[in-house]
């Protein structure tokens, strides 16, 4: 097996102020891309993932509001490290949302914890609440959770641009990177990193923050 190349990606900031209004449908569906395998990252212990750890904020960011949103104009602007940011659905227009525990995709104008810290780590994307400061992993099941520490790595994210605009975050199965899908339960959109096919996943795009930890409204 060959190793994978890691080509970084070019991208474009759009220095835009004042506030901007995102259109929410002029966003491109998912397209079909061909996924590397990178190599397996450090394992952790199976106790840091125990479904009892699950950390659920004290506080949410219900009501956003576009002031405090800065949209780079296209999709094909990428977090950086430090960056805070909103991770929105393309083609739903729903965010992803620390919910009751469970990371799952929801309104971005409802209940829940929508930030989140981009941490980069030898090249991998990590993603961590600004509430709970806990990074999203997955447990033995592939479900996604928001429990995870600095040094885990399952917490691991690639993010795989596609042609018409968006991006596919994936996450490591062993030595298979697998997509980010919609594995629904009981009526929520849960998240999971089961995909077979990179053209399966869910097509993100990324809302830079200008808050923080701040309320919203009016998303």
């Amino acid at each position: 097996m060959h190793p994978p190349l890691h080509t970084p990606l070019q991208t474009t900031t759009t220095k835009i102020s004042g506030p901007i209004l995102v259109n929410l449908s002029a966003f491109a569906p998912s397209v079909n891309m061909v996924s590397q395998k990178p190599d397996q990252p450090n394992t952790t212990s199976v106790s840091e993932f125990d479904d009892s750890s699950i950390y659920t904020p004290t506080t949410t960011t219900e009501n956003v509001t576009l002031d405090l949103v800065k949209d780079h104009a296209s999709t094909s602007w990428v977090p950086s490290h430090g960056s805070t940011v909103i991770i929105r659905s393309i083609s739903c227009g729903n965010v992803l949302t620390l919910l009751d525990g469970h990371i799952v995709l929801a309104p971005p104008s409802g209940r829940g914890s929508i930030l989140w810290t981009c941490i980069e780590t030898d090249g991998w994307f990590g993603f961590r609440d600004c509430v709970s400061a806990k990074f999203i992993c997955h447990d033995w099941n592939g479900r996604l959770k928001c429990s995870a520490e600095q040094q885990s790595g399952w917490r691991h994210f690639t993010i795989t641009p596609v042609p018409k605009g968006g991006y596919i975050m994936q996450m490591l199965d062993w030595w298979v990177l697998r997509p980010i899908v919609i594995n629904a339960q009981n009526g929520l959109q849960k998240l999971g990193r089961t995909g077979n096919k990179l053209s399966e996943g869910i097509v993100w795009s990324f809302l830079e923050s200008s808050a923080g930890n701040a309320d919203f409204q009016d998303f």
